[in-house]
């Protein structure tokens, strides 16, 4: 087959959009295609990480900004709207440049809706086909919906990294919606940079008791790393803390007390084996995040994003459908969550099967 050249673009909002596009960056430098990855910052630098001999361009994004308090928030996020939009149109037409630039032969956007082109065929992923809106804004999820289905004719296919049926992870986001028939939507399957098929369940003797894995957007970021390292002290064992800032020296650790290692960031190869071996991870409940957790069938407590609607959602959904126990960061207590952890992990229910990536190559050679 024909070498391919594939433009692919990642939102930094977190981590979460780079992790889960490594699993199809991964197939399709398999097969020989090449890949140029566009992103920023955070994501960027990991990404750069992970694939050294890919071509990389920074292209900056919304740069949303989140208030410290969740009555800041929907007055705060109102006002960047406009801002948004502006740099939706800089973003496509940036986009158009490195399609002269690069003549890929496809443009792929995990969730930056600017970056399509006109004159190659671009494809959009994401898990949110209804976005979730904080209760005083309810009719903005009808809006939402309008709203993506404009956006998608400007595509030629849609992902959603979600089984169609249940169980599922993405809940309401991806499923309770009209969108979900609609005709370009495709269900791909959840996507995992663990590099497994199914879900694996490999503890090990030699692991972590507890891994936290801090990471999302400022300011709350650091407000997680703050509660964190106040409050780890209340469970007993050994302790590993990833700071998820990829931008700082990432083989470099500090020892913070005899049972606690703080990583400011771990590469993938590192980080996995952690995440295989930790009998218990606390982290945020990005989508990407629960992707990883249930592929390994690991316990886990989530702490949603305050303020982040669809991170709270997907918390709740998840601890409802019996994955993992989900806490307000303003009610964390360690000990408890804990417990509850482990006791929902015995009955977990883990989904059958991950990174169906020759789906993905076959959307795009079609």
């Amino acid at each position: 087959m024909k070498q391919k050249t594939v433009l692919y673009c990642v939102l930094n909002w977190g981590l979460g959009h780079a992790t889960r596009s490594i699993p199809v960056i991964r197939a399709l430098l398999d097969r020989g295609d090449r890949v140029i990855i566009a992103s920023t910052d955070r994501s960027l630098a990991l990404l750069r990480g992970e694939f050294p001999d890919c071509r990389f361009v920074d292209l900056p994004d919304y740069n949303i900004r989140y208030s410290r308090t969740r009555t800041g928030l929907v007055p705060g996020l109102l006002l960047q709207v406009p801002g948004i939009f502006r740099r939706l149109r800089q973003e496509q037409a940036a986009v158009e440049t490195l399609v002269d630039r690069f003549k890929p032969d496809a443009v792929v956007s995990d969730n930056r809706y600017g970056c399509y082109s006109t004159r190659v065929p671009s494809h959009f992923m994401t898990h949110q086909l209804r976005f979730q809106v904080p209760a005083g804004l309810k009719r903005a999820a009808a809006v939402s919906e309008i709203f993506n289905r404009f956006c998608f004719q400007r595509y030629r296919s849609v992902w959603v990294p979600d089984d169609a049926g249940s169980p599922n992870l993405s809940g309401d986001l991806s499923h309770a919606c009209r969108l979900a028939g609609h005709p370009k939507i495709h269900y791909i399957g959840p996507l995992t940079s663990l590099g497994t098929g199914r879900p694996v369940r490999s503890p090990g003797a030699e692991g972590p008791d507890f891994l936290f894995l801090i990471s999302g957007p400022e300011p709350q970021r650091t407000v997680f790393e703050r509660i964190v390292l106040e409050r780890i002290g209340e469970v007993k064992g050994r302790k590993v803390v990833v700071l998820g800032k990829p931008e700082a020296e990432a083989t470099g650790f500090q020892e913070n007390t005899g049972d606690t290692v703080i990583h400011p960031h771990l590469k993938r190869a590192a980080l996995i084996p952690l995440m295989r071996r930790a009998r218990l991870v606390v982290c945020r409940s990005g989508y990407s995040t629960l992707m990883e957790l249930a592929a390994l069938g690991k316990a886990a407590v989530l702490v949603p994003t305050p303020g982040q609607t669809e991170q709270e959602y997907l918390g709740r959904h998840a601890a409802r459908s019996g994955f993992f126990h989900c806490v307000p960061q303003k009610d964390f207590d360690l000990r408890e969550a804990v417990s509850e952890a482990e006791r929902l992990q015995r009955g977990n229910r883990m989904l059958p099967r991950f990174n169906r990536t020759d789906e993905i190559i076959r959307l795009l050679d079609g």
